[in-house]
């Protein structure tokens, strides 16, 4: 195969490693805290991906959204009982950067909780390595707790770049993610190929101008990937290296 490309650039969470458990396990503990409603795993998929407080909030509303369809409900019947669940929402929603707060403080020791690399990514990532790729990671994940996961699944130093959530910079889409990390690889635009589980992802490709490669085995489905723009589509890690080809064959 010719050398087309020469880097790889990776989301975390519903891509590299399936750290659906340990996302839902820590909000849920968060969220009882409040006593606030807990979150499903199919909720998880949807509210995570674009950084930590987000995922928090949509997990959050969830609540104060219960709230306000009850509220509803009551007007008709009774005005007092829904303007005291219109209240208490509305005090839900006033609690976001708490149950936030909270849920970094379980994070630092539960990010890890069932966290596994999906089934053939340490293969297809090694090939890659073997013939002299880059091998970079590009997470919304608080950094701290994105490197302590991917040293968990892959070995301390594994990457030869991980970008997260530092609080210095916006995260994805914005590209500026992706030009802090090519500049750190040594990389061009055009060497790089992009991996991504989400449509953050593939909007983050498309305006960075790399190719895509879209995991259906991760959070989000083919629809949701393919209007995001996503060049090629797997089902399983293990396809990264047929998807490759395809790209050098283009």
């Amino acid at each position: 195969m010719s050398q087309k490309f020469n880097a790889i650039l990776l989301d975390l969470d519903g891509t590299l490693v399936n750290t659906l458990y340990s996302l839902q396990d820590t909000v849920n503990k968060a969220l009882e805290r409040f006593g606030f409603d807990t979150v499903t795993l199919e909720q998880t998929k949807k509210y995570v991906g674009i950084g930590s407080h987000k995922f928090v909030e949509r997990s959050v509303e969830a609540t104060a959204n219960r709230l306000y369809r009850e509220a509803e409900k009551w007007e008709e019947k009774d005005e007092d009982k829904a303007f005291d669940l219109d209240q208490q929402a509305d005090e839900v929603m006033e609690q976001i950067d708490d149950v936030h707060d909270a849920y970094m403080e379980i994070f630092k020791e539960n990010c890890i909780y069932k966290a596994e690399p999906y089934p053939g990514m340490r293969e297809s990532l090694d090939a890659l390595k073997a013939k002299g790729w880059k091998v970079a990671c590009i997470t919304n994940k608080p950094m701290a707790e994105a490197v302590t996961v991917l040293n968990h699944a892959f070995g301390e130093g594994y990457f030869d770049y991980i970008s997260g959530d530092d609080g210095t910079h916006p995260l994805k889409p914005d590209t500026g993610v992706v030009d802090d990390t090519l500049k750190h690889i040594g990389c061009k635009k055009e060497e790089c190929i992009y991996v991504g589980d989400t449509n953050t992802d593939m909007e983050t490709a498309k305006r960075a101008g790399i190719k895509s490669i879209g995991c259906l085995y991760g959070f989000r489905d083919k629809k949701e990937l393919e209007e995001a723009g996503a060049d090629v589509l797997i089902k399983s890690a293990e396809d990264i290296g047929k998807a490759i080809e395809y790209f050098e064959a283009e």
